[in-house]
């Protein structure tokens, strides 16, 4: 009987030490919580729910935005917080905790950079890409020898390549914004029916674009390999042009619909390879359609 006595003393004990050491709101401001860590560790970007001590139900869910020794910044993502609220980690599928890296690579990667990131973090990287072209035109030229008015049609493709940086901005849990940057190479060559591209059946168009995207993407998949869907816009500058089948009021600049998907393949909690996959389509006119698709890579820095 003393024996169960003692044992259950024991138990009462560390049972009370260990929550005596649980992290705790201990001020809100607005739509920020100071956290007073109590021990416990954190990282930028971890979610937790906010425990009411009195009623001991979810409250809150809150992202942490700095760390510093024995205490933490975060910020409220839904729900109201109060004062001594404690928190509690996500479901698995959502924490934003590292993933332990595999025993094949982990004696090349160590501290914070060790595993990968199970959250959405802001963003920035660099990326080059292989870009294919093609445009469809209806030519209007003047017959060399009487004068008159003719037209014909060229069906033209081609490759060239793009460089460029973006910037991704989290919106929420799955929602980023994308801006990027880039130069890109429009490189169509083909042929026509009849001697419609300056005096010539071989029919061109060969431009250098400042191109500026603005793309809001969806992450369903958030594991070592981040997988997103999404659409936006573009506006293309041209910086240099040269065509035998366009005048020059057609190739001055240029808006396009982009539709893309892509994977983030995480290498740490710092870094990541953004590949990706994506159609831009020009407005269609009355005399040329016209569309890209590009396949990028690069480099990516968390932030």
């Amino acid at each position: 009987m003393i024996f169960r006595t003692r044992l259950l003393a024991i138990c009462l004990l560390l049972s009370f030490s260990s929550a005596g050491s649980a992290a705790t709101v201990s001020a809100v401001k607005g739509q920020k919580v100071l956290i007073n860590l109590d021990g416990d560790t954190t990282e930028v970007g971890d979610e937790f729910y906010l425990i009411n001590p009195e009623t001991q139900k979810r409250t809150a869910i809150i992202r942490i935005k700095q760390v510093k020794p024995g205490k933490a910044l975060g910020d409220i993502l839904r729900g109201k917080a109060v004062s001594g609220s404690t928190l509690q980690a996500k479901a698995p599928s959502s924490m934003s905790a590292d993933v332990p890296a595999s025993s094949e690579s982990s004696g090349s990667t160590s501290g914070n950079n060790a595993g990968y990131l199970r959250v959405l973090k802001d963003s920035w990287g660099i990326t080059g890409g292989y870009l294919m072209s093609t445009m469809d035109a209806d030519i209007t030229y003047r017959d060399p020898g009487f004068g008159t008015m003719l037209k014909t049609s060229a069906s033209m493709s081609g490759s060239g390549f793009g460089v460029g940086g973006f910037y991704d901005y989290v919106l929420n849990s799955s929602l980023v914004g994308r801006g990027f940057a880039a130069i890109e190479q429009f490189n169509v060559t083909g042929s026509a029916s009849s001697a419609g591209c300056q005096n010539s059946t071989n029919c061109d168009a060969k431009i250098n674009y400042l191109s500026l995207y603005g793309l809001l993407k969806w992450y369903p998949l958030q594991d070592k390999y981040r997988i997103w869907v999404g659409g936006g816009m573009g506006y293309l500058l041209a910086l240099s042009k040269s065509s035998t089948a366009l005048n020059e009021s057609q190739i001055s600049t240029n808006q396009v619909f982009t539709l893309g998907g892509g994977v983030d393949v995480q290498m740490s909690r710092k870094n990541y390879v953004p590949i990706s996959l994506e159609y831009n389509m020009f407005p269609p006119s009355d005399t040329v359609k016209a569309s890209m698709i590009s396949i990028k890579a690069g480099w990516a820095w968390n932030l």
